[in-house]
């Protein structure tokens, strides 16, 4: 790394180089049995440059191609962006954030195995029909940045997964439940995850129908990322310096319910976008988002901080082939006081979403949303009837989190979303 450096500041006036190496493995589950198991290797260096005011970027696979990489960083410079940035030097600021599990380095495939077998055989053993695939990961990486401003960091990182998906497919109708759980620390998940796919499996034995109009609507933590969505894109810096997030301007405004703060947290113990420094490494921290429904800030990179004329988040996201770009870590919004039971007994006539399919065709830049209900339960004076087909709720975000009518004390990470259910007081229902 230190010997591309150099190669580039031969020619640039500021440079970076970022590595990254990886070990996977991943075991495959299909019809109810083994598939594969996989094991990869690899690294990649990316160089970024700063020549004449201009970024240049190019990347390899093979350290053999050093000269290749300087000499074709060099040459995008000439039509790359302007660079509104330095370089983030050295800094003893950076903080020790738990991302690195030896447990995980040192799992053995056949205890993954093993759990993928456990996990399948518990579901049959309640649902002998059923269809079960599942892939469980392991992933340790080490990420190393170099620049010419004297920064020179290295971390490792591990991470485990285990996604567990039964379904059964009948003439005219299809059922399908997928859970997954996912740290940078090792856990055996096998217990919880059939737990979850047995009670979905268990309420969606009844069917249920209702007719188009505006319900009350609870949206489990498994599907409230479908939400958050077009938040994330509303708080982006690079949307916010085009002026076309519907954010722009309402910084220190209530935007949302006084209800729902968020924070966006890359130093949480173990999460899945945990990381001592963000992809450029500028230090991780804690920042607020929405506290109490008032927009408390935007997210940004050096980059778009730069063309903001502001200080950058530590939100820089990337992997050793890209530039980067600005991006949410561990998305944390604050339990409220309702437990899900609670939220139901308190609907006289609605729905549960738990999966939805895509986001339509909507605008999701400003916050619109269109989703089909890919698993979904209807509720009547306060109990879940059955699950329902054929249902697309539609809405604007900003508008849906303006109208909380409960937060759920229980939270759980769904991917990089930390996140409880929430019960809203009315959504488009088209059936």
């Amino acid at each position: 790394m230190k010997k591309i450096l150099e190669k580039a500041l031969c020619e640039a006036e500021e440079a970076e180089v970022y590595r990254e190496e990886f070990q996977n493995t991943t075991v495959s589950f299909q019809s109810n049995r083994l598939k594969s198991l996989d094991n990869s290797f690899g690294e990649g260096i990316g160089l970024r440059v700063i020549k004449n005011g201009k970024i240049g970027f190019s990347s390899i696979t093979n350290k053999e191609d050093a000269d290749f990489l300087v000499k074709s960083a060099i040459s995008s410079s000439s039509i790359g962006e302007n660079a509104f940035f330095k370089f983030p030097p050295s800094s003893s600021k950076i903080p020790k954030v738990k991302c690195f599990d030896p447990d995980i380095l040192s799992l053995p495939v056949e205890k993954m195995i093993d759990e993928g077998e456990r996990t399948i055989k518990a579901i049959l053993k309640e649902f002998p029909h059923l269809q079960c695939e599942a892939e469980i990961d392991k992933t340790i990486v080490k990420i190393s940045i170099l620049n010419s401003a004297g920064l020179s960091f290295s971390y490792e990182k591990t991470f485990y997964s285990f996604f567990i998906y039964a379904f059964q497919a009948q003439e005219g109708d299809f059922l399908g439940v997928g859970e997954e759980n996912s740290s940078c620390k090792y856990h055996d998940w096998s217990e919880i995850l059939v737990q979850k796919i047995v009670d979905k499996i268990k309420l969606s034995q009844k069917r249920a129908t209702i007719e188009k109009g505006v319900y009350p609507v609870i949206f489990t933590s498994k599907a409230m990322p479908a939400i958050f969505s077009p938040l994330k894109r509303g708080i982006n810096g690079k949307f916010v310096h085009k002026k076309v997030s519907p954010l722009f301007l309402k910084l220190n405004q209530k935007i949302v319910s006084p209800d729902l703060t968020i924070v966006d947290d890359a130093t949480f113990p173990y999460a899945r976008a945990s990381s001592p420094v963000d992809g450029e490494g500028v230090p991780s921290r804690k920042t607020f988002i929405i506290k109490n429904g008032v927009l408390k800030n935007f997210i940004y990179d050096l980059q778009t901080a730069g063309l903001m004329k502001t200080k950058t988040t530590a939100n820089a996201a990337r992997d050793y082939d890209s530039l980067p770009s600005p991006s949410t870590t561990n998305f944390i919004i604050s339990p409220g006081e309702f437990s899900l039971e609670e939220m139901i007994k308190d609907i006289k006539e609605g729905l549960i979403v738990d999966q939805v399919i895509g986001a339509g065709q909507s605008n999701v830049l400003m916050g619109e949303f269109s989703v089909n209900l890919d698993l979904g339960f209807k509720v009547e004076n306060g109990k879940i009837k059955g699950r329902i087909k054929d249902v697309m709720a539609t809405g604007n975000v900003y508008e849906l989190l303006s109208n909380i009518r409960g937060i759920g004390k229980e939270a759980i990470f769904v991917g990089s979303n930390y996140t409880p259910p929430f019960y809203f007081a009315k959504i488009n229902i088209a059936a």
